[in-house]
């Protein structure tokens, strides 16, 4: 890339992330949500939740971004 030239962003890139985010933050309320229900075995310290709540997040919105790209080179072709 030549200096000057402006990378070009997807049109898709946004309702990917959005929708990865959203995913994301449902499945972190679902742990969380199951995490202290746990009537009967202890509940997971609380930098384990943290951890496991970014790790979700991250996964979540890194997969959607990986199928936004699957999706880009389909409609290439």
């Amino acid at each position: 890339m030549e200096p000057g030239q402006e990378k070009q962003v997807s049109k898709l890139r946004r309702p990917f992330v959005v929708a990865g985010a959203v995913v994301g933050a449902s499945l972190s309320g679902w742990y969380l949500y199951r995490n202290f229900g746990n009537s009967g075995a202890a509940a997971d310290p609380i930098w384990t939740r943290f951890v496991n709540v970014a790790l979700i997040m991250f996964v979540a919105i890194y997969l959607a971004n990986l199928l936004r790209r699957g999706v880009e080179s389909l409609k290439k072709r």
